[in-house]
């Protein structure tokens, strides 16, 4: 045995595969279908009066500005309608900023989106938070 520092020959070979999927159409139309469910997602819940926070960034951020109820509306969404969404807390955000950290990928459908739009809602308005159509803290871009 020889003690090294580098990279096994599978995680290397999959890194090689990674970028050149990226690097192809395939990859490609990848990104498009990415950006634009991001654009469908934040626009559906901002009409959907969730306070959707501006980002350039594929991660969709959601105010809810309560540690407790954050958490609590992460686990509603798992336990109750299947969705793992993540809620960031102290110390990761500066209290009063607690959000939901919504991560949209290429493979979602809009019919996939939407029923977790309407789940969200209902999450949301369980729990006691406002909703207000149209009237996320930011445009949907």
């Amino acid at each position: 045995f020889i003690f090294t520092t580098s990279l096994p020959p599978t995680v290397l070979a999959g890194s090689l595969a990674s970028v050149r999927i990226l690097r192809s159409e395939e990859g490609r139309q990848l990104r498009a279908r990415h950006q634009a469910n991001v654009r469908y997602l934040r626009s559906a819940l901002f009409n959907a009066g969730v306070a959707v926070e501006a980002t350039p960034s594929h991660i969709i951020p959601v105010h809810v500005g309560d540690p407790a109820l954050c958490s609590a509306l992460s686990d509603v969404l798992l336990q109750r309608y299947g969705h793992y969404v993540q809620a960031i807390n102290f110390p990761t955000v500066p209290r009063g900023q607690e959000k939901l950290r919504i991560a949209p990928t290429p493979h979602h459908t809009e019919e996939m989106m939407d029923q977790f739009v309407k789940d969200l809602q209902s999450a949301w308005s369980d729990l006691g938070l406002p909703l207000t159509a149209g009237a996320g803290l930011a445009a949907a871009a």
